[in-house]
């Protein structure tokens, strides 16, 4: 497991079990198509809802997801963030949860008008350059283009491509947490102590 990612899943056990007795692993392998599944809870296994999970650096207001065409494609689910701060070298400690109740009207709000289409589409494209350090290169010379022709000014949703000079091509996204308080959507702000040990700061790795 990455460094950078421990602490998330962490986070992410601690809130399985409290709400169905079961670790994330044991949940995981429960799931329709285990790990992979759609959403982090699943509705109608041990919750009655469908939610994502996701926990960010309390100092910004970022919020990482997931897969931009999985994310625009959710209708009813819930939100849930833990923030969390370094508090040694060496711990994290999540101090705030926020639970976002989110409803089919409310995430078409956060699509705007983002054409799905043009969204594929565009997924199509990054996913399908070539591997390596040649294509990588080409790809930066149409990347700015390429995003203006689908990112909306009234979507919510950032879309953050990652392409290096290697293997990796996929479109993720990230939701700005002040934007998302601010934009009438049901939630809940929970204080929380969660303490990760054996958690060092990205840069002192």
């Amino acid at each position: 497991m990455a460094e950078v990612q421990a602490h998330g899943n962490y986070f992410e056990n601690k809130v399985i079990l409290e709400r169905t007795g079961m670790t994330k692993e044991e949940y995981d392998k429960g799931k329709k198509n285990g790990y992979t599944s759609e959403f982090d809870l699943a509705e109608g296994y041990k919750v009655a809802y469908d939610a994502s999970i996701k926990s960010k650096d309390g100092s910004h207001n970022t919020i990482n997801c997931s897969d931009l065409n999985r994310m625009l494609s959710h209708k009813n689910y819930r939100l849930i963030v833990g923030l969390w701060e370094q508090i040694t070298p060496t711990e994290k400690l999540f101090h705030t949860q926020y639970e976002f109740f989110i409803t089919e009207e409310d995430q078409q709000k956060l699509c705007g008008s983002v054409d799905l289409e043009k969204i594929r589409d565009y997924v199509y494209r990054i996913k399908n350059i070539p591997h390596g350090k040649e294509a990588a290169l080409e790809y930066r010379k149409v990347k700015n283009e390429w995003k203006k022709e689908v990112q909306s000014d009234d979507c919510s949703y950032v879309i953050n491509p990652k392409v290096d000079s290697k293997k990796q091509r996929r479109v993720q996204c990230s939701l700005n947490l002040v934007n998302l308080i601010s934009s009438g959507i049901d939630y809940k702000k929970t204080d929380i102590n969660i303490l990760v040990p054996d958690s060092p700061a990205r840069n002192n790795k």
